[in-house]
């Protein structure tokens, strides 16, 4: 039973940090230059 409690505590920690990593990129993430969504490539 212990071990169950272990892996549910482990697994919400990982998926804390993955949402926190996922703010932090969209937050911080840098303006993109128009002149490169409308340029043809």
């Amino acid at each position: 039973m212990r071990w169950i409690i272990g892996i549910s505590v482990g697994l919400a920690l990982v998926v804390a940090v993955n949402i926190a990593f996922i703010v932090v990129a969209v937050t911080g993430a840098d303006a993109v230059d128009p002149t490169y969504e409308t340029e043809r490539r």
